[in-house]
């Protein structure tokens, strides 16, 4: 269930988040995104933005951001220890992914459930790196907010 649910979660910004992922890696080289969410699994899963009771989810959120193994070191596993427990198995996914093919994904929510893998590249290589020069042009924002509400 919760696999499923991080893909239902991926696949509501895959559009923007891999032509972002295309265009960060051209400059920055090879890396993953890390999607962040200040919302539960639970809420970021609902079909809709209303919980059981019929509540209203407001905000349903990712941020994401394109980072190296490098700037995971400095900025991540710094502030957030645990969040190095994972280390070994990221790199070795950053290391070894099909750049053409797919992106390394790194997703933590509010809950503390964490996942890491890889994910197909929608659109494909060439589409994305065409989205991400006209989306994000020669100075992309260091992170981006995507309402999954509204992708």
């Amino acid at each position: 269930l919760q696999a499923e649910a991080r893909l239902d979660i991926f696949q509501r910004v895959r559009f923007y988040a891999c032509a972002y992922a295309v265009h960060q890696a051209s400059t920055l080289g090879r890396g993953f995104l890390f999607l962040q969410s200040n919302k539960t699994l639970v809420a970021m899963s609902l079909s809709s933005p209303q919980d059981s009771w019929g509540r209203p989810v407001i905000n349903r959120s990712v941020l994401l951001h394109y980072l190296t193994m490098g700037e995971y070191d400095a900025e991540v596993c710094r502030d957030d220890f645990e969040m190095a427990t994972i280390r070994t198995d990221l790199k070795e996914l950053v290391e070894k992914y099909d750049e053409q093919r797919e992106l390394v994904l790194l997703m933590r929510f509010r809950c503390g459930h964490v996942a890491i893998g890889t994910a197909l590249l929608v659109p494909e290589h060439t589409v994305c790196k065409r989205l991400g020069k006209d989306y994000f042009g020669d100075n992309p924002p260091p992170s981006l907010q995507l309402n999954i509400d509204d992708a």
